[in-house]
């Protein structure tokens, strides 16, 4: 029998903290779970409840740092120092920001169908090729179109181009 170590392959989790910031007034209390997908790419979705967000990092002008209330305050000097009514403490920074909007999903609705339309409207649009055997040939056509498309005085202006 071969005594072989492993490794513990424990998975490792870095935590950052990130500031979003909501493009809407959004009262965040109100939602009982919130999900972010996507936290690591450039275009994550958070969704709360069920509502959905879409966000974008963007650079901050400065730095986000986050306090606590401080329900200890403590004074270095009781005779000379006046503790303020609402005290806080400094808890961490980031330098993340989190532009959050909301997102809005629509359904697929015959997806299969669509997708055929779009197909179908698609060769309709496209250009067809046209092949000539001479100039001529090709101006003959181009006129007779011209023709039916514009009235008699701009047939005319087509006549007095071939001739010059």
């Amino acid at each position: 029998m071969d005594n072989t170590t492993t490794e513990d392959t424990s998975d490792t989790e870095e935590e950052i903290l990130v500031y979003a910031e909501f493009a809407d007034s959004v009262n965040i209390e109100k939602y009982n779970s919130m999900h972010i997908l996507g936290i690591d790419t450039k275009t994550p979705i958070v969704q709360m409840n069920e509502t959905f967000f879409t966000g974008t990092y963007e650079n901050p002008l400065g730095t986000y740092m986050f306090f606590e209330n401080d329900t200890s305050p403590q004074s270095t000097d009781p005779v000379f120092d006046r503790i303020p009514e609402k005290n806080v403490k400094y808890v961490c920074k980031t330098r993340k920001l989190l532009k959050v909007e909301h997102g809005y999903i629509t359904p697929k609705d015959g997806s299969g169908q669509s997708t055929q339309n779009q197909a179908q409207q698609a060769q309709e649009d496209a250009i067809k090729m046209v092949s000539f055997k001479t100039v001529q040939e090709a101006l003959d056509k181009f006129k007779q179109e011209w023709c039916t498309n514009e009235s008699s005085s701009t047939d005319n202006n087509i006549n007095n181009l071939k001739e010059s």
